[in-house]
């Protein structure tokens, strides 16, 4: 089989005599995109207004209360969303994906009548649960609808919207706001949620659901063993936790830096998390439209992107200097995302496909709920200097094993059939996912299946 056939067998594209077609006309990856959109502009609108309704209960302690829902959040993505896929093998991709809007349409609600701290705690735990299974439902469910050309664009039109309703988030909420108030808001922000499922709920179900075995389930423990045994899926790990090692000092340190050791006004602190978010705008749309070889060029650069960011944040703690390094910054997290989306895509394959999505999405974030406490520690006892040197040093040592596999990757015998000759042990379980790992360029690519299950290479 050809090498470029054998990659497309785990997109499983949807139409795949329209792999040259726009994104624009694809009918159901429209609708599913355009879900995931109004679902980030409200989880936006609800960002600005639950602060808003902390500082009323609890007026200068809203920090505090703000910094515990943020752990629950933390917490709750990371020990509920590896359920994601199981749940989803059990009543289906789409049903989650409604069943988690409606929910969560419901919570933002709740906030509206909320009058003590405790209720907005155990409100944000309901809310995040819903995050913990859209998010990781939704990107697996991707892959399977649009084809291998198209994936690449998929992935950056969604970083572009994720991306853009961070930067424009906040200015809408208070557009809001000013209309109806923050409780007001909150209202607005369930009809989001309600517009996002009725949107999946014009998606096909046959159409977004992978092929299952039939009378098998995949155990709850493989996506978690997956990310850890198959070297492509660790690789995603890492390109996640230098993402959360630079994200979480830029989000965490950068506003004390600029009003209390700058001086400066609120305005330049919005226009530095601007520059954070637009060089990460442009930069998922120029990933998308060049050609692989530069694809992995743009992938080879993040690291040492992120690297000058820090060493010129260190290095001279000055207002300009930091808007350029925070714009490099922002391209190469967003850069280093659709890479590992395009990994975990390429390396999972059918009904395993959302468990090994939700065990990412879960390990991903323990990696921000440990670098988010760490920068503000650190920050606030060594200050915003010798903090960045820190996180530097943190970032090449995350970043090295991901240099080492290219190194070795570069080493390896070139790309032939005879790679892919392999035996199966008669004492694997019959009902076990195993893959077959090489490179396609430095995308590592592998072909997922069942032992029992017929497969050619």
């Amino acid at each position: 089989m050809p090498r470029d056939a054998r990659r497309r067998r785990f997109f499983e594209p949807m139409n795949d005599s329209e792999n040259n077609s726009s994104l624009w006309r694809h009918g159901i990856f429209q609708k599913l995109f355009w879900a995931h959109v109004v679902s980030l502009v409200g989880s936006g609108l609800s960002s600005v207004a639950l602060a808003l309704l902390a500082h009323q209960l609890v007026g200068a302690s809203a920090a505090a209360v703000l910094g515990v829902t943020l752990a629950i959040r933390i917490v709750v993505i990371v020990f509920c969303a590896p359920w994601a896929g199981q749940i989803a093998e059990r009543f289906g991709a789409r049903a989650i994906l409604i069943g988690s809007d409606v929910v969560r349409a419901g919570v933002v609600i709740g906030f509206f009548f909320a009058d003590a701290v405790w209720q907005i705690y155990a409100l944000a735990v309901v809310l995040n649960l819903g995050a913990a299974l859209f998010t990781p439902v939704y990107k697996a469910v991707i892959p399977g609808v649009v084809s291998e050309k198209q994936y690449p664009r998929a992935l950056a039109l969604g970083a572009i919207a994720y991306d853009t309703a961070n930067i424009l988030g906040p200015s809408l909420a208070g557009l809001v706001i000013a209309m109806v108030g923050f409780r007001g808001n909150f209202v607005v922000d369930a009809l989001t949620f309600l517009v996002s499922a009725a949107l999946l709920f014009g998606v096909p179900r046959l159409l977004i659901e992978p092929k299952r075995s039939e009378g098998k389930k995949t155990a709850l423990s493989h996506g978690l063993a997956a990310m850890f045994q198959r070297p492509a899926l660790r690789e995603t790990l890492f390109l996640a936790l230098q993402v959360s090692v630079m994200g979480a000092f830029v989000l965490v340190a950068t506003v004390d830096f600029i009003k209390v050791r700058l001086r400066l006004t609120d305005a330049a602190y919005a226009w530095a998390m601007a520059a954070y978010g637009i060089g990460a705008v442009c930069a998922a749309a120029g990933y998308a439209r060049v050609s692989p070889s530069v694809r992995d060029w743009f992938v080879a650069a993040c690291a040492p992107a992120m690297l000058l960011a820090l060493m010129l944040a260190a290095v001279f703690q000055q207002y300009i200097p930091l808007l350029i390094g925070w714009t490099f910054a922002g391209a190469a997290q967003s850069i280093l995302g659709i890479r590992g989306n395009e990994l975990l895509a390429a390396n999972s394959a059918g009904e395993e496909r959302a468990h090994i999505y939700a065990a990412h999405f879960s390990l991903s974030h323990a990696g921000w709920g440990l670098t988010y406490p760490l920068a503000g520690f650190l920050t606030t006892a060594l200050g915003f200097g010798q903090t960045a040197w820190i996180f530097l040093g943190i970032l090449a040592a995350v970043a090295a094993p991901v240099w080492l596999m290219k190194a070795r990757g570069k080493n390896a015998p070139p790309h032939a059939e005879e790679a892919h000759k392999h035996s199966h042990s008669a004492f694997d379980p019959p009902d076990a996912f195993h893959s077959h790992e090489h490179r396609h360029g430095d995308l590592i690519h592998s072909h997922p299946h069942r032992h029992d299950e017929p497969h050619q290479h």
